[in-house]
């Protein structure tokens, strides 16, 4: 490993700079700056269309090309696999840390915690369906106070020792598809995660309903195919007839994120439909028999996040 960095940030931008520009500048100000090794994973560095000086103004920013029909998770797994630290991060283009937060992440892993996740508020703050979008996804990890020993913790935006990931061979690269699947697989082999709620990232959802649609369904669909890979019919089945429990499990978690963290009482009024769509998102993956559509779908719709959120009224930019 090189000495020279403690942390490495993966950020995938499979567009250009500018989808990128202020989770970038959001790294530039964090306290551990000098500590870490901040990557571009692209798909060619005349597609990243950088601006004109950034070199010599960022001349330790890594620019990683994957080629030209390069994947979102293919791109985060380049990353894991080029980091020359021993834990890294990945980072999402619509998730913000704030300045403090990757130095309290660090602390924790430097604990010999398997993961660490970060607390999330919402940067949606003028469309209450973002908001509520943002319930029912990072819920779980908002509105918390005291770090804790967790089952799981947020998929992106958490931190793993490096060799962790590595150690998973080819299967790292639908780990990065959908990381529950990864986390379930850690737990079966005894490794244990620190959710960390004073390492605090806004992260944005879509301000409007078609938006949503696409991400809830799309990234359902993924993660419905990985999961029900390897189940038999009858699992399948009994899943398929148990979705409405887990439909209503989903608005309840939505709603007491809600209750502990206030918000627009009209964001209750969304918890409902989100729920259905994406647990008919799940249900398509477990039945479905194409593969690569499904990780095609869910990396094509959560790439460049600014395309589905109202850049007047809740721009994603710093937060600070």
């Amino acid at each position: 490993m090189n000495t020279g960095t403690r942390f490495t940030v993966v950020l995938a931008a499979i567009d250009d700079y500018a989808t990128i520009e202020q989770v970038h500048q959001c790294l530039e100000v964090q306290t551990i700056r000098r500590d870490l090794e901040i990557q571009f994973i692209c798909r060619s560095k005349a597609r990243l269309n950088l601006p004109a000086g950034f070199a010599e103004r960022y001349p330790d920013i890594r620019i990683i090309e994957g080629g030209s029909n390069l994947l979102l998770n293919e791109a985060r797994e380049l990353g894991i696999r080029e980091a020359k630290s021993p834990y890294v991060l990945i980072l999402e283009d619509h998730c913000l840390p704030w300045p403090d937060c990757l130095e309290k992440m660090l602390a924790r892993l430097e604990e010999d915690w398997s993961a660490v996740g970060p607390g999330f508020v919402s940067g949606n703050r003028y469309s209450s369906l973002g908001i509520a979008a943002n319930m029912l996804t990072y819920g779980e990890w908002m509105g918390y106070e005291h770090g804790e020993k967790r089952s799981f913790i947020a998929g992106f935006n958490s931190a793993f020792p490096i060799r962790l990931l590595i150690e998973r061979g080819d299967r790292l690269t639908e780990d990065m598809v959908t990381p529950r699947t990864l986390q379930q697989s850690l737990t079966e082999d005894g490794h244990e995660f620190f959710f960390e709620p004073s390492a605090v990232m806004s992260h944005w959802e879509s301000s409007t309903y078609h938006g949503v649609k696409q991400i809830l369904m799309k990234n359902g669909r993924g993660m419905g195919m990985l999961r029900a890979r390897d189940w038999s019919l009858p699992r399948k089945i009994l899943w398929t007839l148990a979705s409405p429990l887990l439909m209503g499990f989903r608005c309840l978690r939505g709603a007491n994120t809600w209750r502990r963290t206030g918000g627009p009482v009209a964001a209750l009024f969304h918890l409902a439909p989100l729920s259905v769509l994406w647990t008919l998102g799940e249900l398509h993956g477990n039945w479905s028999g194409n593969r690569q559509a499904a990780i095609t779908g869910s990396s094509e719709v959560e790439r460049n996040r600014q395309r589905f959120v109202d850049g007047e009224n809740e721009p994603i930019e710093k937060p600070f």
